[in-house]
């Protein structure tokens, strides 16, 4: 299949080579019938060039370009290649679901004339435009059918998973817990004296604290030494006045968590979407693979 398309592409890149170099976009790669402009590969990598001017400079720019120059263009010919495909499945893509593509886009302008200023910049004519919308379509539809076709995830699968990620599928220990926090030592002491008395945390809070919070802390979100005196009160204990760099504290315990697997069938959802993604990527190199070893790809030295 490859090398009947030799003399086809020889002769192709011949004729437009006879033209004057302002009436033609440059060729800069072959995939089997189709070829792929500079323009093609301007219209991906122009953000990625105006991001990286803001970051980088000199060698590492150029360096940069060239490498994303290079991705791009290997992202472009499997996005061909995939096209082709579509093609020959009959994949259609209906007129109203360009314009629906058309109006999203639009959207994010503030006026018309802002939109068709934008695609003057990027040397597009509206019908371009709509043209590489049926192309994103079409091959998202391409890409969504292969892959229902090829990946499929069994309950093995899932249950494999969950039984060698049980730490991923833990909760740990949790204390809720009710924080008062002071300005000065000296306030924090008063504040501590009275709850010492038996008076309310909220009637307190509102006396001496400057601020007061409750939430569920887990084993492992606070320092060590804040951690150990939290874990370690009973529910309805209060510590002790504790100094931290943001200040004084008293922590009093209100609730508690134990540690706790959670049953599959409250993570099957989840693993099955991980599962999908990772065998999904793993069928898309190979098809691509598959597609590239079957087609004639030429990649154009400047």
């Amino acid at each position: 299949m490859r090398y009947i398309l030799l003399s086809f592409i020889s002769l192709l890149i011949f004729q437009l080579s006879t033209l004057k170099a302002e009436e033609i976009n440059r060729i800069i790669a072959v995939v089997n019938e189709e070829v792929i402009t500079q323009q093609d590969l301007d219209y991906y990598l122009l953000p990625l060039y105006k991001q990286y001017e803001n970051i980088y400079t000199h060698q590492d720019l150029r360096r940069k370009i060239e490498e994303a120059r290079k991705e791009m263009l290997e992202q472009i010919i499997e996005d061909k290649l995939i096209l082709q495909e579509a093609k020959k499945e009959g994949i259609k893509v209906e007129e109203e679901e360009i314009e629906r593509e058309l109006e999203r886009v639009k959207e994010k302008f503030s006026s018309s004339e802002e939109f068709f200023k934008a695609l003057e910049e990027e040397y597009l004519s509206i019908q371009e435009l709509k043209e590489r919308f049926k192309e994103q379509i079409m091959l998202k539809k391409a890409v969504k059918k292969h892959l229902l076709e090829k990946v499929r995830i069994t309950p093995q699968e899932v249950f494999h998973y969950y039984q060698s990620h049980k730490k991923e599928f833990t909760h740990p220990e949790r204390v809720k817990v009710r924080m008062l926090s002071f300005t000065s030592k000296e306030k924090g002491i008063e504040a501590w004296k009275e709850l010492r008395k038996g008076e309310k945390f909220t009637i307190v809070a509102h006396r001496y604290a400057q601020k007061e919070e409750v939430r569920f802390i887990a084993r492992g979100e606070m320092v060590p030494e804040i951690e150990n005196i939290i874990f370690n009160l009973r529910i309805g204990e209060f510590s002790g006045l504790v100094k931290t760099e943001l200040g004084y504290h008293i922590f009093k315990v209100e609730g508690r968590k134990q540690k706790r697997l959670l049953p599959l069938e409250e993570v099957r959802e989840r693993i099955e979407r991980t599962l999908w993604e990772r065998k999904s990527e793993e069928e898309m190199k190979k098809w691509t693979k598959e597609l590239k070893e079957e087609a004639y790809i030429e990649i154009l030295r400047e």
